[in-house]
C-alpha cells in the first residue's frame, strides 16, 4: 500500500476519532424532575444539543396494539388491547395526551409498552399525568448508560402522580419501555414527549462515512496525476 493511500486514510481515521469523541459520555447518568434543569444538563453533557419537545399529541390516534405517533415514535403494547375504551383508551392519543395502561403478570393490561424512537438520542423526558396512586407501579426502563437496563419508578421519582421526569444518559439509545412492577392495573397519560436534538449519529455510520471520504481523497489524487503535465 502506497504512502499516498495511507495518508488520506490516516486523516479519515483522525476525523473518525474526533467525531466519536463528540458522542462519548462526559458524566454519570442523570435524572431530573424539572424540565429546565433537564434541558440545561443536555447542553452541558454535549454542547450543541438541546432538549426539544417532539410530540405534543395534538392529533387523535385510535387505540391499537401498535400505533405510530405524529413524531414517528412507534408505541407497541406487548399484548393486544383488552381493557375497555373508554375509560382506559389503551395505546391511543386523545385530548392532547397519550393514554395507556400496564400491569405485571397475566391480566387485562399490557406488561410492557415499548416506544421505539425515530432516531437515536441520549436523553428522554416527558410530562406524566396520573402515574399511579401507588409509587411502586409505573416504571420507565431503558439502557441509558450502555451497561444494561435501568428501571425508574415514575411516581416515586416525581413525588406524585403528575409531573415531569427526564433522563440524560451516558450512552445513545433508541427506545424506552413503560412497565409495571405490580399486578394492579396502572392507567396513565403522557404529554410533551421530549428528546435531545440534534439526533445522534450512529457510530458505524460515522466510521463508514469518514473512511469513504479518505478513499475519495486518495482516488482523486491518484487519477488526477496523469492529467498533470
Amino acid at each position: 500500500m502506497s504512502l499516498n493511500f495511507i495518508k488520506p486514510l490516516a486523516i479519515a481515521a483522525s476525523a473518525t476519532t474526533f467525531l466519536l469523541s463528540g458522542v462519548s459520555s462526559a458524566s454519570a447518568l442523570q435524572i431530573f424532575t424539572n424540565r429546565t434543569l433537564w434541558e440545561n444538563a443536555i447542553s452541558t453533557a454535549r454542547p450543541g444539543s438541546t432538549g426539544s419537545v417532539i410530540d405534543t399529541f395534538s392529533n387523535n390516534i385510535s387505540s391499537a396494539q401498535s400505533i405510530t405517533l405524529d413524531s414517528g415514535i412507534i408505541s407497541t403494547n406487548s399484548s393486544d388491547v383488552i381493557l375497555p375504551n373508554p375509560p382506559f383508551n389503551n395505546n391511543s392519543v386523545s385530548g392532547g395526551v397519550f393514554n395507556n395502561a400496564t400491569q405485571a403478570g397475566s391480566g387485562t393490561a399490557s406488561n410492557t409498552i415499548t416506544w421505539t424512537l425515530p432516531n437515536t438520542t441520549f436523553a428522554f423526558g416527558a410530562d406524566f399525568i396520573g402515574a399511579g396512586t401507588n409509587p411502586d407501579r409505573l416504571a420507565l426502563v431503558g439502557n441509558f448508560d450502555g451497561t444494561g437496563d435501568q428501571t425508574f419508578l415514575i411516581n416515586s421519582q416525581i413525588g406524585g402522580a403528575n409531573g415531569f421526569f427526564g433522563i440524560v444518559g451516558t450512552a445513545n439509545f433508541n427506545s424506552v419501555v413503560f412497565t409495571n412492577s405490580q399486578t394492579d392495573v396502572d392507567a396513565f397519560s403522557v404529554d410533551n414527549a421530549s428528546v435531545a436534538v440534534p439526533w445522534e449519529m450512529d457510530s458505524l455510520s460515522v466510521i463508514g462515512s469518514t473512511l469513504l471520504f479518505g478513499f475519495g481523497v486518495w482516488a482523486k489524487q491518484k487519477f488526477a496525476k496523469p492529467l498533470q503535465k
